[in-house]
């Protein structure tokens, strides 16, 4: 039976400048989780913290131009990012997680463990997986997080796999008597190609060149990832806090799921964003300043 233990508290240590970083293992998983602070410039009273929750097969180091240009133009946000298990800098099985709720219970750490000031405002961003792990979190996981949380950014969350890749377990299984356990360590497929990620080539190679990038998640990744796509629908009729949906164009994303999601809201509180001309990496688009920009409006910095 696996052990239960809780996981260590935060330390964080300065690597440079306003850059610190620390880690935690999983209580599920065991694996040592990855986490980077960087602190505002600015020492104000009250200040704003944006967390930031990436994608399946991507890391923390896909968010550097938005904190960058932050930094830049709006010292006073600080921003706390996380490795998933399996991701980045985290340990792990590469693109490798068993059960979606270890990472959701992996974010509740964070938050949990992170102090916030009286007047202090907090953000969570998600961008695909880490989006859905946002509204398991606010929605179900853990009541006492939603007094911590002020607004909510979600983007490129809906993910669409085509039923035939999920009757490749059966047939498989059935043909040759293979195990379930090396199945679902199986990597049938290679989700985000370059081409789908950004516009541009150069970026393109640059991301192909990307060591910590997953090329491919394991089966049983994209099995979890599945079925909780089928709860996401419902998950806006709960939500009360003032959230920003930014959509771009992807293959991945379920035709028209974006819209039909964001019309379970209550009144006044969802703004959408669509940027057709991005691909589904749409924070590391070349004119992604616009979408930088509408943030920090959304924010109200």
């Amino acid at each position: 039976m696996r052990s239960e233990e809780k996981p260590s508290a935060l330390s964080w240590k300065n690597i440079r400048d306003e850059n610190w970083t620390s880690q935690f293992i999983s209580s599920h998983s065991r694996q040592k989780i990855y986490l980077k602070k960087i602190q505002s410039k600015d020492s104000t009273d009250s200040g704003v913290t944006v967390f930031l929750f990436h994608d399946i097969t991507s890391y923390h180091g896909r968010f550097h131009h938005l904190t960058s240009w932050f930094q830049n133009n709006y010292p006073s946000v600080s921003f706390v990012m996380m490795d998933f298990a399996g991701h980045g800098l985290s340990t792990g099985t590469r693109g490798h997680f068993e059960d979606f709720n270890h990472l959701v219970e992996d974010m509740s750490f964070v938050l949990k463990n992170m102090s916030k000031g009286h007047n202090d405002r907090w953000i969570v961003l998600g961008h695909g997986m880490g989006a859905m792990g946002l509204l398991d979190l606010i929605n179900r996981f853990d009541e006492s997080l939603k007094h911590k949380v002020d607004q909510l950014i979600l983007s490129n969350f809906i993910l669409n796999f085509t039923s035939p890749l999920f009757l490749f377990e059966k047939k498989i299984a059935e043909k040759f008597l293979i195990n379930s356990f090396l199945i679902n360590q199986s990597r049938p497929l290679s989700i985000y190609h370059a081409h789908e990620m950004l516009s541009s080539h150069e970026d393109q190679v640059n991301y192909l060149k990307d060591p910590l990038i997953v090329k491919a998640p394991t089966f049983q990744s994209l099995k979890a990832l599945n079925e909780k796509v089928k709860t996401l629908f419902q998950e806006s009729y709960f939500l009360d806090k003032p959230t920003l949906l930014l959509s771009s164009q992807s293959p991945y994303l379920v035709g028209g799921g974006m819209e039909s999601f964001s019309k379970g809201f209550k009144k006044g509180i969802l703004t959408k964003k669509n940027y057709s001309n991005f691909q589904h990496d749409l924070y590391n688009e070349r004119d992604s300043q616009t979408l930088f920009n509408d943030i920090a409006q959304w924010i109200k910095l």
